[in-house]
């Protein structure tokens, strides 16, 4: 199958110099890590190394804007987000270092679409893209709304629903071989076992010690500043009070929605792999996602990763692929319940806020923490069916610039239908939830379709993870956020490549293979023979 024109116009150029391009990717990755390292240095230290953070910046995003290996430049910022983002906006107590992933993001976006306009290469439109193309005229039309902010607030507002779309054609363009979709799931895994080691320690330690991690981590986990009232902690025994780790995110639960993501495309790695070095990173990634999760103290992670595993179970069910994935399923279940019965024993008595999860309870702990929320949702849509203006809840909402309206109104954004409503309107908010549930749709009907094993039980555990996300948007606004965001739109990619475009493709082929099927009663076509000679 050829790639898309968006991938050979990234390609190599054939010839010499492949070792020293290869040095020089090396090094690219490298410039990104040292980044990392003095932005820290720069939180801890003042601004005497403020140029350097900066210079470092733009040396990252040029070589984002400049790679020939745009699949590589796709997995480093994968991992940028799960293991970078978050900590270093936190320790650093400064939300300016969330525009460093815009940067790399979007000059890969930007390098990519020069060189096909100099190479004349046509782009084609990936299947899906309608919607996201809807979506983004809707947010546009926020800015004329008449409760809407300055402009500047209206671009931050705007910034936190389309940041994370270029993912959508960068899976769709690069994610397109089976070992481009396992890739894909060890990114994850190995995101999610940082989150776990990160989210054991924090689980560990007292609010004070975690506070201490940086500014950030000291205004949400003491609640201070911004967050006064709302420190992110957990009421043990009568007085006492314990950590909600973060991992490696920027709030409480983070680390554990990470896990989420991945824990899935770990089954699929467990099923799949032969080797015993295979299988033991499996195991391996196994138990720190599980420690993820249960460290993270957040119910919706647990909800949302028992979702996301029964869907999983439902699509690999479908597909045909019971064995190999069951057996995944065995391995992680064994493993599970260690790690859940070793991290109980640690938190002691008190330590864990899981008493809501019970059967009888579950939807009594689910009615009294969003019920009130869940209910404002078709009260948001009647009272404000265009919105109110960008920025008015999420993390742009602490830009200035609001308008009166939005200054002094209170609203309820609690949930994701909530937000989209307040913040695109009745429009923005259905194109995009119709936008995951056709993703979902898709995905249960096609995936059994794949004609590779691995690559069906691959694709099985990207698409099972947005039947949560799906849930979850009664529970959260998470699409302006890390992870479940940036996935989201990831995800879009890989299912409108994998699930749309290639069988279509196939088809194609297949029809241009074939003889034509003659009718009944059709002449036969007269076939020349040869003269014989003598």
């Amino acid at each position: 199958m050829s790639t898309s024109a968006f991938a050979r116009a990234a390609r190599l150029p054939r010839g010499g110099g492949g070792p020293q391009r290869v040095a020089l990717q090396v090094a690219g990755g490298l410039l990104v890590a040292a980044f990392a390292a003095l932005i820290v240095l720069y939180a801890v230290r003042g601004t005497s190394l403020k140029g350097v953070a900066v210079a470092i910046v733009a040396l990252g995003s040029v070589w984002f804007l400049t790679t020939r290996k745009p699949q590589l430049a796709l997995a480093v910022f994968v991992l940028y987000l799960g293991l970078l983002d978050g900590y270093l906006k936190l320790a650093s107590g400064s939300s300016v270092v969330t525009f460093v992933r815009d940067a790399f993001l979007f000059s890969l976006v930007i390098g990519l679409l020069v060189r096909a306009a100099v190479t004349r290469q046509r782009l084609p439109v990936p299947p899906l893209a309608g919607y996201l193309v809807a979506f983004t005229v809707i947010v546009f039309v926020e800015f004329a709304n008449p409760h809407a902010g300055t402009l500047a607030h209206s671009v931050a507002g705007a910034r936190q629903h389309l940041e994370f779309v270029p993912l959508f054609f960068l899976t769709f363009a690069f994610v397109r071989t089976t070992r481009a979709l396992r890739g894909f799931c060890v990114l994850l895994a190995v995101i999610a076992a940082a989150n776990g080691i990160v989210g054991w320690i924090q689980f560990r330690e007292t609010p004070q010690q975690f506070a201490a991690w940086g500014p950030g981590y000291s205004e949400r986990v003491l609640g201070t500043g911004a967050f006064a009232g709302a420190g992110r902690t957990a009421a043990v025994g009568a007085t006492g009070s314990a950590t909600r780790p973060f991992g490696l995110g920027s709030d409480a639960g983070d680390g554990g929605l990470f896990a989420m993501v991945a824990l899935c495309g770990i089954f699929a790695l467990a099923a799949f792999s032969r080797r015993l070095r295979y299988q033991l990173f499996a195991v391996a990634m196994a138990v720190l996602a599980l420690v993820a999760i249960v460290t993270s103290q957040g119910r919706t992670d647990v909800l949302g990763s028992i979702i996301s595993v029964l869907a999983f179970a439902a699509l690999t069910l479908r597909s045909g692929s019971r064995t190999k994935s069951l057996s995944g399923l065995v391995l992680i279940v064994v493993v599970g319940a260690f790690v859940v019965s070793g991290v109980v024993a640690a938190a002691g008595s008190g330590g864990l806020r899981y008493a809501g999860l019970g059967p009888s309870s579950l939807l009594n702990t689910t009615s009294t923490a969003r019920g009130p929320s869940i209910a404002n949702i078709p009260l948001n849509m009647i009272h404000y069916p265009f919105g109110v203006g960008l920025g008015t809840a999420g993390p742009a909402s602490g830009t200035s610039g609001q308008s009166a309206f939005q200054a002094n109104t209170s609203l309820d954004t609690e949930t994701e239908f909530s937000f989209l409503t307040i913040e695109t309107g009745v429009p923005g908010m259905a194109v995009l939830t119709a936008f995951l549930i056709v993703l979902i749709s898709i995905g249960f009907k096609r995936v059994s379709q794949e004609p590779d094993a691995e690559a069906r039980i691959l694709l099985a555990a990207l698409i099972a993870p947005l039947t949560a996300i799906f849930v979850q948007f009664f529970i959260s606004a998470l699409t302006p956020s890390v992870p479940l965001g940036p996935y989201l739109f990831a995800a879009g990619g890989i299912v409108a490549y994998w699930l749309i475009e290639l069988p279509a493709a196939r088809a194609r082929e297949t029809a241009q293979v074939l003889p034509p099927v003659l009718t009944p009663g059709a002449a036969v076509p007269a076939i020349a023979v040869p003269s014989s000679t003598a």
